[in-house]
């Protein structure tokens, strides 16, 4: 009898600790799910050396179940509105520029997305008018009276796959810029806002940095 009872009290304990088990595997599979853990790749982040870094490394053991990664990784359609010249006030920085390639290598190397896959398009109007200036034009063009402080990450922004910057002919006409004191690669709109709102009808999301 007392065989019986410490055989049901075994039996009792194996399954609600399998069970307990089974519910914690249910739970965590669901959070990946969520999290849409299986579409990350690698982790973008360094440690001072230059040696690779995964998420619980770089913030903490437990970050990389806490982390929501990207559910769409196909046709990814964007619109950037750059119309400021700089990130702050110190203009040490250019408006914008950082956060698309941000994005650039949040797609590219957290989740391995390839560039025929996301599209950006890049609207500079307004305040961002230097951006697009080219500081050497070449063929004797003369260049433009303002000088583009960042023409070196513009250049390398335009280089990319995927994306595309258009210089608004309004704001081109009011600040007397041709095509030729462009930087290479960079096209036209009729107008920067029109754009925009034509893009976003095409399905463009559009974001403000």
């Amino acid at each position: 009898m007392m065989i019986n009872r410490l055989t049901l009290i075994l039996f009792t304990t194996v399954f609600i600790l399998t069970n307990t088990i089974s519910q914690a595997q249910d739970s965590t599979k669901a959070v990946n799910k969520s999290h849409n853990a299986e579409n990350f790749v690698t982790s973008k982040w360094k440690d001072k050396n230059g040696s690779a870094q995964s998420l619980d490394e770089k913030f903490g053991d437990g970050t990389m179940k806490a982390t929501r990664f990207l559910k769409n990784t196909k046709k990814i359609k964007v619109v950037y509105q750059l119309n400021k010249l700089c990130s702050d006030s110190t203009c040490a920085k250019p408006y914008g520029i950082g956060n698309i390639f941000n994005h650039i290598n949040d797609l590219k190397i957290t989740h391995g997305i390839k560039a025929k896959n996301y599209e950006f398009v890049v609207i500079i109007h307004g305040g961002g008018w230097p951006l697009v200036l080219n500081n050497e034009p070449e063929n004797g063009v003369e260049k433009h009276a303002t000088d583009n402080p960042f023409q070196s990450q513009v250049e390398k922004l335009v280089a990319e796959p995927g994306v595309k910057i258009y210089f608004c002919q309004n704001t081109a006409h009011s600040k007397k810029v041709s095509l030729n004191q462009m930087i290479p690669g960079i096209g036209f709109v009729t107008a920067g806002i029109s754009a925009i709102v034509d893009l976003q009808m095409e399905g463009y999301i559009y974001v403000q940095p």
